[in-house]
């Protein structure tokens, strides 16, 4: 479980690097994205290991995920600036902070 975190954590912190550059953090949050997918498949594998309140925070991300990825099949967002810095860069990095501090809990237990 410490490896997760320590890759979900560095996977984060290099994709905030990149946003100095505005298009490199776009596509490093893509990959941020996909790893922390195959990492919640992962622990929805691991489910029974779980304590409850974990459970109930991998549960809270999933329904976090499923929404905003249904948004993006529905919606068709605006293209002012400020509906852009929200839906393409606030709220998925929203959740993978979240994501970062749930494998945080898991790595110390809590």
């Amino acid at each position: 479980m410490k490896a997760i975190y320590l890759i979900n954590k560095w996977s984060f912190i290099i994709t905030l690097l990149l946003y100095t550059t505005f298009y490199g953090g776009l596509m490093a949050q893509m990959v941020l994205g996909g790893i922390q997918i195959i990492f919640g498949i992962i622990l929805l594998c691991l489910w029974n290991s779980l304590t409850k309140p974990l459970r109930m925070h991998i549960s809270l991300y999933w329904t976090l995920v499923i929404l905003y990825g249904i948004s993006w099949l529905l919606l068709e967002p605006s293209y002012t600036d400020f509906l852009f810095f929200m839906y393409y860069m606030l709220i998925p990095m929203s959740i993978a902070v979240y994501f970062v501090y749930i494998t945080y809990l898991i790595k110390n237990k809590k």
